[in-house]
This record gives structure tokens, C-alpha cells and sequence, in this order.
């Protein structure tokens, strides 16, 4: 963990304490196994039922089989993608001096494939070119990120705009994990147009991408460019490793595998802003971050909701999003 090396322990012990039960089986008898952190009996709970071997592959309730995982090592092998992703071939990462994200992309998602294999997944590496129309119980591209600040850290996930439920109870799963294995502050702020529009995640503008209705979420696992940051993402590779595959446990553990209804993306119809000044929210909460005030009449496309709040991309400005109360807002119909 950042600071000293005695603040590192708690975490290198946990580590090893998953690792091990992942390693040596659900069912063996670990001595102590009630002084396990709660965290650690999670995710051995969760190995265990997915050792039930069912999966629910989309477009078919639950089938005989183990869950299948796509775990994507960002920018790895990048020069490979094909002729419609040309433009990103030069996309290699951010780098601070020696360290390289790729290096650690391509660590951590490795690490991520091996737990999640020993606890029952039949999980897979994949690099930057994503097979076209991949189907899987869940698809997880690892990434880190860069910045010339140095006023910012932290990790941030994130799913596409249109996602279906199942993409979200993973991004709730893995947000729930990931702080707990590495200790690292979430950058609340930071996720990007570019995170929600990644090309995997975009069925409708690439051949090589997702089936829509793979659960989905992309990770920046923290920042190459922040001393603190790098000492978690390359000095504690496997606590990073742990944070996403016990996420991925938990969500396939939870998922209701007979309910395909999850599966589905949602489309929503163009609505408009009644509200003069409206608040356009970072985050569906009252008193959270505003990112902007929205006039009377402005246009938005509504892509989720959440209790009183909807999130919405601003028409004509796609790079501009966030949440907006729906009572600020005239919404000409339900989803479909």
C-alpha cells in the first residue's frame, strides 16, 4: 500500500489469506478460518457457489458449465487491432519512466485469470482485439491511468452508456471489492466519455466488440503517474488482482442466472429540461459535485435512472453527462 512498509502488511496478509483459499480449494479446512477478514470469507463463499458450475451465458438462462470471464489486459498487444480500430494502434498507455501500464495491465489482468480459474471460472485473457460479438457471464477490461497533475488518484470503473442491469451489478460488485483488497481512493470524479464509449462496449460502431448483452465494465485500476498509486499497482499486484476477481465472484455468485431480463440493454427517448438552472449532478445525490447548470428547453437522452434521479448525455455535446432529478425533466415516455 502507499506509505510505509508496515501499512503494507494488512494488505499482503489478506492477499495471501484468498489466495490461499482460492489456491488449496473452498472446501479445505483453513485453521483460523473464523479470524479470516470478512472480505476473505466473501470471497471464498462466493468461489464456492460458483463451483456449482452453472452458467448463463447471454441470450440463454442458466446452462451446464462453468461461468465464463473475459478478462481484458488494456493496450496489450494494441498493434494487433484490426483495420476498423486502426486509429488506436498507437494507443499504448499512459508511462511514468520505466513504468509502463501495459506492464501492469497485462500483470494484473494475468493474476485476475488465475484466481478467478481456481475458484471455478472458466475465465480467459484476452488482449486489446476483443473477438467480434464476444459472448460471457461477464467481460472486465483492466486498465491504469495517467495524468500530468498531481492532484489526482485513485481508481474509477465504469459500464457503457446503455447498460443493461447485469453490467451495473457488476460495476456495484466490483466497487465494492476493489477498495476493500487495495485501499486505494476511488477518483470520484474522473470517469471520462471515453470509459463509458470504450470500443468494446460499442456493438453499434465496431465488429470487433461485445455481444450487448455481455455484462460489462471497464477498470482504471489507479494512476501510473502517482508515486502512491504505483506502489499499489506494481509493488501490490496481487491485492489489485484480488480486488477485481473477488468483485467478479461476487457478482456471479449473485446474479440471478434464470432472469434474462438483466441481460437486456435499455434505450430511453429523448427528453427535455423544464427546470430553469437545472442541476446537472456528478453523482445521483442531493448536495453531491454539479458539473453544470442546464437552461429551460436544453435537450438530453436519457440512457439510466435511479430513484428520483436520470442520468443524461446533453444532446449535441456528448461529452457533457451526469444526473438530473426527473422532476426537472419532461419525459415523453417509459423505457424500452
Amino acid at each position: 500500500m502507499q506509505g510505509s512498509a508496515k501499512s503494507q502488511l494488512p494488505f499482503l496478509a489478506l492477499g495471501a489469506v484468498v489466495l490461499a483459499v482460492l489456491v488449496f480449494g473452498v472446501g479445505t479446512r483453513i485453521e483460523g478460518a473464523r479470524r479470516l477478514p470478512r472480505q476473505a470469507r466473501e470471497a471464498a463463499a462466493d468461489a464456492r457457489n460458483i463451483r456449482a458450475g452453472v452458467s448463463s451465458l447471454p441470450g440463454a438462462w442458466a446452462v451446464p458449465g462453468p461461468p465464463r470471464v473475459g478478462v481484458q489486459a488494456g493496450h496489450w498487444r494494441i498493434e494487433e487491432l484490426p483495420d476498423e480500430l486502426y486509429r488506436l494502434r498507437r494507443s499504448t498507455g499512459a508511462r511514468w519512466g520505466r513504468y509502463r501500464e501495459v506492464d501492469a495491465n497485462l500483470d494484473i489482468a494475468r493474476r485476475v485469470v488465475e484466481q478467478l480459474r481456481k475458484g471455478g471460472v472458466a475465465a480467459e485473457l484476452l488482449p486489446a482485439t476483443v473477438p467480434p460479438g464476444y459472448r460471457a457471464d461477464a467481460f472486465v477490461a483492466v486498465h491504469a491511468d495517467g495524468a500530468a497533475r498531481s492532484d489526482v488518484r485513485g481508481w474509477k470503473a465504469a459500464t457503457a452508456w446503455r447498460a443493461s442491469d447485469a453490467s451495473r451489478q457488476l460495476l456495484d460488485a466490483l466497487s465494492f471489492t476493489y477498495v476493500r483488497f487495495t485501499d486505494l481512493p476511488e477518483d470520484r470524479y474522473g470517469t471520462t466519455y471515453n470509459m463509458r464509449g470504450y470500443y468494446a462496449f460499442s456493438p453499434h460502431r465496431f465488429h470487433h466488440a461485445l455481444d450487448p448483452a455481455t455484462p460489462a465494465v471497464i477498470i482504471e485500476t489507479g494512476f501510473v503517474t502517482v508515486a502512491e498509486d504505483r506502489e499499489v499497482l506494481f509493488g501490490q499486484p496481487d491485492s489489485v488482482a484480488l480486488g477485481i476477481s473477488s468483485g467478479i465472484l461476487r457478482f456471479l455468485a449473485r446474479r440471478d442466472r434464470f432472469d434474462p431480463a438483466a441481460l437486456q440493454v435499455r434505450t430511453y427517448p429523448a427528453a427535455r429540461v423544464m427546470t430553469p438552472n437545472a442541476v446537472l449532478s456528478y453523482h445521483p445525490r442531493e448536495g453531491d459535485k454539479v458539473a453544470a447548470r442546464l437552461a429551460a428547453g436544453t435537450l438530453v437522452r436519457p440512457v439510466h435512472r435511479e430513484g428520483e434521479w436520470v442520468e443524461v448525455i446533453l444532446w449535441g455535446n456528448y461529452r457533457r453527462f451526469g444526473w438530473v432529478r426527473e422532476s426537472d425533466l419532461e419525459l415523453p415516455g417509459d423505457s424500452s
